[in-house]
């Protein structure tokens, strides 16, 4: 007579296989998710680079008054944009990308995450420009460019955070970094410039 079903030994060499596989994948893709937003998050930053150089170009200023901001804060030869003042950067480029008019962009907003301008730093979400500044995006209504801070979104956790703004005023220069670029920056800065930092503090 020919033994049917299987034994409990034998399922639960089953299950242990299924669950070493499981285990595989999500690690796998886990890593797929983490390298796919590091990328993302880099390739964002260029595109802020080139855009504030382009403005600057284009205008003889740079965005969002911050000639205006470093003029104040003379105290020091870096400087780092807090949250307010770097999401004024942003709205004057995103205002000066969104245009029809492909002469008169500084950069392609196309791919960049943004988010409500109002308490972004460390929660979930983001989303391309082209959805919010589009009636039929996620969000209840329009987006204006006023509104959006562009952020990125950290590999391991996946939560939105505003990218840092160092303003060098003795190379009159602007560097765009993540908030990692920033902190593996510190110590090598300290001992070589007198840094400092607007009245808000950005986390």
């Amino acid at each position: 007579m020919k033994r049917q079903g299987f034994t409990i030994v034998e399922l639960l060499m089953v299950i242990g296989i299924l669950a070493v596989l499981l285990g595989i994948i999500t690690t796998a893709a886990t890593a797929s998710i983490r390298q796919a937003r590091t990328r993302r998050a880099n390739a964002m930053k260029q595109t802020l680079q080139n855009g504030v150089m382009a403005y600057r170009q284009l205008k003889d200023k740079w965005p969002g008054k911050l000639e205006d901001w470093a003029e104040q804060q003379n105290k020091g030869t870096v400087g780092y944009l807090s949250n307010g003042d770097y999401d004024k950067v942003m709205q004057e480029l995103l205002k000066n990308s969104a245009g029809k008019s492909v002469k008169v962009r500084v950069m392609d907003p196309v791919g960049l995450l943004v988010m409500g301008a109002t308490g972004t730093d460390g929660k979930s979400g983001g989303v391309d420009f082209r959805s919010a500044a589009t009636k039929n995006g996620p969000y209840a209504k329009r987006m204006s460019t006023s509104e959006m801070t562009v952020i990125y979104q950290k590999k391991e956790s996946g939560k939105a955070y505003r990218y840092v703004i160092e303003y060098n005023a003795e190379s009159d220069s602007v560097t765009v970094m993540t908030q990692d670029d920033y902190w593996s920056r510190t110590e090598a800065l300290a001992g070589e410039h007198k840094s400092w930092r607007g009245a808000e503090v950005w986390y």
